[in-house]
């Protein structure tokens, strides 16, 4: 795990929709701006989507950042959901200065889905346009 340096671009990391905590090898550095760029895509049950997850308001209340669409890509500092954000296909997210603080500052990927619903979830090959990838560039 390393920290990038300003300007630097990750490798492209497949993420897979199983992992409740997908890892990145990044650690996040405190107050520093970071570029998430997304591509690709994997499937939930049934529905196959990209980063930006699809449309499901009902079922949205139960998902792990309640409120945003139903696997969604999402990044979270450590493995503690309070510090989950949205990505989708591209943002741009400021590290808290409290990250100082935290024992784990790896960065995690994860698809925004119910807790106990990871089993249903598959990453796609490139014949079916997947897997679904992340870079991220430290800004500052």
């Amino acid at each position: 795990m390393h920290p990038l340096a300003i300007d630097e671009t990750s490798s492209a990391i497949e993420v897979d929709p199983r992992n409740l905590y997908h890892p990145s090898n990044i650690e996040i550095t405190p107050e520093a701006r970071y570029r998430f760029a997304a591509s690709g895509k994997w499937k939930d049950s049934w529905i196959t989507c990209g980063p930006e997850g699809w449309w499901g308001w009902l079922l949205q209340k139960r998902n792990r950042l309640p409120g945003q669409r139903v696997f969604l890509l999402c990044g979270v500092v450590g493995k503690e959901e309070k510090r989950a954000f949205p990505i989708g296909s591209a943002c741009e997210w400021s590290a808290p200065p409290e990250v100082a603080a935290w024992s784990d500052r790896q960065l995690y990927f994860f698809a925004n889905d119910w807790p106990g619903k990871y089993g249903n979830n598959h990453p796609l090959g490139p014949e079916k346009d997947g897997p679904l990838r992340v870079v991220v560039t430290r800004l500052s």
